[in-house]
């Protein structure tokens, strides 16, 4: 759901993002980017005898200001996003 709103909200070129997409029942979602959706990705870490451990790769995620619903507000931005200027700083 929140890839389809994100996808929606890039075509519609919305200057603002709706308060739903940050917060999810009251609570501050986890390090993912409110614009693209990217967030963390998990894989298996290989050593040299292919030996298998759980890893996790973080996505390029930066805390930034930008406008929600006409109000500054602190969120996460992909690197991506921020570069290809979906998003604008506040």
């Amino acid at each position: 759901m929140l890839r389809l709103l994100s996808v929606l909200m890039i075509r519609k070129k919305l200057d603002t993002i709706d308060l739903s997409v940050v917060y999810e029942g009251g609570k501050i979602m986890s390090r993912k980017c409110v614009i693209t959706g990217k967030g963390p990705r998990s894989g298996n870490k290989r050593s040299h005898a292919l030996n298998a451990t759980k890893r996790r790769w973080g996505a390029n995620v930066q805390k930034v200001r930008i406008l929600v619903d006409g109000k500054p507000k602190r969120v996460y931005v992909s690197a991506k996003a921020l570069k290809s200027g979906k998003v604008e700083r506040v």
